[in-house]
């Protein structure tokens, strides 16, 4: 993996010296960032300075850990994920959510009860099912906040 890593970083210095960039900071989703400063040297050519280890680049693979949370039903009644007649909702795993879009439907006594996001997260898991009862307090969605 440290080799890929490498490959990585030579390639992006490549890149920043054809185009002449001095800095570049690459973010992988969370998972590496890479930053690289290319340091002048008016005596030496890039390649040179690159096979030296003049070239200063910094790796962190802070394998950040996804922190999931879920959102649990405000009350019991039957659970809508998917598009009522009245209501066209389409919440799938993977989506990332604004805050305010509306995640699913909770029908309770012949009403239709939009229950909200809170704030930006990514659906990671529908843990109920459309059509299905579901109780106050019950898991929903497992997410991500972003």
């Amino acid at each position: 993996m440290i080799d890929i890593q490498k490959d990585k970083v030579k390639t992006l210095y490549e890149v920043m010296k054809d185009d002449e960039i001095q800095e570049l900071e690459v973010v992988n989703s969370g998972e590496y960032s890479i930053y690289i400063k290319r340091k002048c040297n008016k005596n030496a050519d890039d390649s040179d300075l690159y096979n030296r280890q003049h070239l200063k680049a910094q790796e962190k693979l802070d394998k950040k850990k996804i922190t999931t949370e879920t959102i649990k039903s405000p009350i019991a009644g039957i659970f809508y994920a998917s598009s009522t007649l009245s209501y066209h909702i389409s919440t799938k795993e993977g989506d990332i959510v604004e805050v305010g879009k509306t995640l699913c439907i909770i029908e309770a006594m012949k009403a239709m009860n939009e229950i909200k996001a809170t704030s930006k997260v990514m659906i990671l898991k529908i843990l109920s099912k459309s059509g299905e009862f579901v109780t106050e307090g019950q898991d929903l969605f497992e997410v991500e906040k972003l």
